[in-house]
């Protein structure tokens, strides 16, 4: 049974536009965020290698892929959440701002490590993805993996690229605290740190 639900849930999300599906086990996370709920469902986009290549050469991207690619998640999260309620489990996808970060529920999937742009950094796809998730009570088959220390060593190719020097450079431990990493009121969303982290840019790069 829980094989099957696993199966079926995450051919769902994937089937409306999700790039990965992760089932992770509420155990690890923070108890007062996910009171009551046995799963997260962890759900991405990776957003388009067109998209990538057309900000690093300064040209305008067609469409606000970040902010449609947002939009598309949010929603996706708000529908499976409310098709869980409808098989009576209880389930929810819009949580008080903060109480349950993406990345914090990312890093104990396993997907990848907090850059020192404060972003998540994954293998396949640099920082180029945008999550959803749900937190539920379905019985689903559930993990977690340990926390993938950073992997940025000595490169600092984010913070020279913040134009509005808003990175400190530090490097991310379970102590550090997002202030210790940037100065929140100094970015100006310009997406340069996620560009031309050398993870995304070989994402980027490849042809398929």
């Amino acid at each position: 049974m829980n094989a099957s639900i696993n199966e079926f849930w995450e051919q769902y999300i994937k089937n409306k536009g999700a790039d990965f599906v992760y089932f992770v086990d509420t155990s690890v996370l923070p108890a007062d965020a996910v009171e009551g709920y046995s799963c997260v469902i962890f759900f991405g986009k990776a957003l388009s290698k067109e998209y990538i290549n057309a900000l690093s050469a300064n040209e305008q991207p067609k469409t606000k892929e970040v902010l449609n690619t947002e939009r598309k998640m949010d929603a996706l999260a708000a529908k499976t959440a409310e098709l869980l309620e409808v098989e009576g489990y209880k389930s929810i996808a819009k949580l008080k701002f903060g109480r349950l970060p993406h990345k914090t529920v990312a890093l104990h999937a396993g997907l990848g490590f907090i850059g020192k742009n404060n972003l998540l950094v994954t293998e396949q796809y640099g920082c180029a993805v945008l999550f959803g998730k749900v937190l539920t009570t379905a019985p689903f088959e559930i993990m977690n993996k340990a926390v993938i220390t950073p992997q940025c060593g000595d490169c600092n190719i984010c913070v020279d690229v913040c134009l509005p020097k808003s990175l400190h450079g530090t490097t991310w431990n379970a102590a550090v605290k997002r202030e210790d990493m940037m100065v929140r009121k100094l970015c100006n969303l310009c997406l340069k740190c996620m560009i031309w982290c050398p993870y995304t840019q070989r994402y980027a790069s490849q042809h398929k």
